[in-house]
């Protein structure tokens, strides 16, 4: 089995500026997402901007770190860069009732495992919130036949793709 760094190094580099989810999938993630309150991320050039697709939501959060653990707050400009050069609001509005999570990360499979950075940030966020639907946001390039896990790795309900989606559960 490949380890978890490895796979890192090989996906960290890749650009998705061309990136264009399909008609059917913006659909299928607003019908997920309506009239709920969302906790997206405010992508860097590593991830893709899944932003822009959203309509229809309650209320759009976002995390922010605080003390190495992240926590979530209402979605608001202007954004600052925090110690890992991640950019989140500058005013922090603190909310604690997510629906739905929309996450990046740098690989998932198609059975809800995800390649995360590695500090285990998302892991311990979505721990305390084990009603809300967790949707994995990549592009195809980044679907994995395999990713290894780890026993505090929280798998995701959905993963989404330009052009595909998989349900888990």
């Amino acid at each position: 089995m490949i380890e978890k760094n490895k796979l890192r190094s090989n996906l960290k580099n890749l650009d998705y500026k061309d990136f264009a989810l399909s008609e059917i999938n913006i659909i299928f993630l607003n019908t997920l997402i309506h009239q709920k309150k969302v906790c997206t991320y405010i992508p860097n050039k590593m991830e893709i901007n899944i932003n822009k697709y959203l309509v229809n939501f309650l209320e759009l959060q976002t995390t922010y770190l605080d003390d190495e653990m992240l926590n979530i707050c209402l979605l608001n400009e202007p954004f600052v860069e925090n110690k890992y050069k991640i950019a989140e609001p500058a005013i922090k509005i603190p909310v604690t009732d997510t629906q739905v999570f929309l996450i990046p990360g740098l690989g998932f499979t198609k059975e809800g495992i995800r390649l995360g950075r590695g500090k285990g940030l998302y892991d311990k966020l979505l721990s305390k919130y084990s009603t809300a639907l967790k949707i994995g946001i990549c592009a195809n390039i980044n679907l994995l036949d395999e990713i290894p896990t780890e026993e505090h790795d929280i798998l995701m309900d959905y993963v989404l793709t330009e052009n595909e989606n998989f349900k888990i559960h």
